[in-house]
């Protein structure tokens, strides 16, 4: 197995809104685990020289041999929020090419769209640590995530900063204590204690992805998972007796919980 650590820093946030709502959709609060994937999974794409028409089964392809993806805000507290946004439309429909001034409604549009700002506790930019391990067979490579550029729209750019890969210490039985991401599995929940004062948010497990299934089409159907995480200022972990499955993973000092390989 091959594991990495890269820090990424955002300039402003990010926006990923939620899915299923109307065009003036809130962003999620944190990136969702799948649009983390979604980047690293554009970069592999470059470097592999895979279309952006098959983006959903790269992300599958990836999500096949992941063992862990998770993900803790360093020193961000987020705040999501919607201000308005002149769109405008270029597309042919009906014969008619838009913009077109015989049909202003139908060219420009100024709806809400939701943004999520990140903002710093220690005056340093904003950071997210991404914790993720691979099965051997999976081609990821630490430039992979170097040329990570954005986590969500196109709008949300990022700078990666420092990336660390290596075999990380697999922790098995018994329990561990995490400050990363969590989904809270059946299983999970009840060998969960100290969740008191986490934050908890509702994602699309990154884990589930199938062929033919986009994480959309999840988000639509509902099958979302409730996660937890520690945030800034106030950071704690949790403690986390290991179910069957699941092992801890540790590079350096950072510990996680993900599938057993």
């Amino acid at each position: 197995m091959k594991g990495f650590l890269a820090d990424v820093e955002f300039i402003w946030g990010f926006q990923s809104r939620v899915v299923g709502m109307s065009k003036s959709s809130p962003s999620f609060l944190l990136p969702p685990p799948t649009t983390v994937l979604g980047a690293i999974a554009e970069a592999y794409a470059r470097r592999k020289g895979l279309s952006e028409g098959r983006a959903s089964a790269t992300m599958t392809e990836l999500a096949k041999d992941l063992l862990l993806l998770t993900y803790k805000p360093l020193n961000a507290v987020p705040l999501s929020y919607q201000d308005l946004n002149r769109i405008l439309a270029v597309r042919t429909s009906a014969g008619v090419s838009y913009p077109s001034t015989k049909d202003p409604y139908g060219s420009y549009d100024a709806p809400a769209r939701g943004k999520t700002i990140l903002s710093t506790v220690d005056e340093r930019p904003p950071t997210l640590r991404i914790f993720a391990v691979f099965k051997d067979s999976a081609d990821v490579e630490a430039s992979d995530l170097w040329r990570v550029r954005r986590i969500g729209s196109k709008e949300s750019m990022v700078s990666v900063v420092e990336v660390v890969e290596g075999e990380p210490e697999v922790i098995r039985g018994g329990g561990v204590e995490t400050d990363y991401l969590l989904p809270l599995t059946p299983e999970l929940e009840r060998a969960l204690s100290g969740r008191t004062g986490l934050l908890e948010l509702e994602f699309v497990p990154v884990y589930s992805l199938r062929q033919g299934e986009p994480p959309a089409k999840l988000y639509l159907e509902g099958r979302t998972v409730k996660h937890v995480v520690s945030v800034p200022p106030f950071r704690r972990g949790v403690r986390v007796r290991l179910p069957p499955g699941y092992v801890g993973y540790k590079m350096g000092e950072e510990v996680a919980v993900g599938h057993e390989g």
